[in-house]
């Protein structure tokens, strides 16, 4: 009787009147990740820039593109019970030409970053209440890799968080753009994603994308875990 009871607590705080509700513990937001429209080296469009990858120049890299060989996928995952910001996924990218990117040197990447240390949610770098999400310091626990796929010798590339004059490393903001799009800013769908990465060279190496939320945040809780009541 308790497993069944628990079961229909769940069900009942899921939906109320047939319409789904945050859950009071809900601590996870999954987000999809594309390119930004204002990146300062458009086009073509990126959400990474790495420049002096493997050659002194400019390389992006887009969360939006797609060819006859797959298509990009970027996520982005906040947990603030854990408080952690994981990216992750598939872009397509390279050495960029100016409209495009040069064809001995681009393809696919794998991205895997996570971001554990400092993760505050806050409204802007000096500490102001709000729920955006803010990185406010770097920290080598915050690292990850983007490995080339097939080209560009299957190197796999690792970066740490940098932060910047006012402090903070990531910026994940639902009310406010780094490039000063009203659009973006205005609109609260749409989250605005920017940060730095190193180690640095004499070009940039950031983040540079908008987020929308895939599902209203819900606790880290699978339906496996649900079934397995009744066994």
């Amino acid at each position: 009787m308790f497993k069944r009871a628990v079961l229909a607590t769940l069900l009942v705080g899921a939906f109320v009147g047939g319409v789904a509700t945050v859950p009071a513990t809900a601590s996870v937001t999954m987000f999809t990740l594309h390119d930004h429209p204002d990146g300062v080296i458009n086009p073509p469009m990126y959400g990474l820039r790495l420049d002096d990858l493997l050659a002194s120049g400019e390389w992006t890299f887009s969360f939006d593109f797609v060819n006859g060989s797959g298509s990009a996928a970027m996520t982005l995952v906040y947990d603030d019970g854990a408080g952690t910001v994981h990216i992750y996924g598939r872009a397509y990218g390279g050495q960029d030409t100016g409209g495009g990117w040069a064809a001995s040197s681009r393809g696919w990447v794998d991205i895997d970053f996570w971001y554990h240390a400092n993760v505050t949610q806050r409204d802007n770098c000096p500490g102001a209440a709000g729920n955006d999400v803010y990185v406010t310091d770097d920290s080598p626990l915050n690292s990850g890799t983007v490995h080339l796929d097939g080209w560009g010798g299957n190197q796999t590339f690792v970066f740490t968080d940098k932060a910047d004059a006012t402090g903070c490393s990531f910026i994940f903001d639902n009310d406010w753009d780094s490039k000063g799009n009203a659009t973006v800013a205005n609109d609260p769908s749409i989250w605005s994603g920017n940060g730095w990465l190193q180690p640095g060279t004499s070009g940039s190496r950031d983040w540079i994308f908008i987020g929308r939320m895939n599902t209203l945040p819900t606790a880290p809780v699978s339906w496996g875990s649900v079934k397995a009541l009744y066994r």
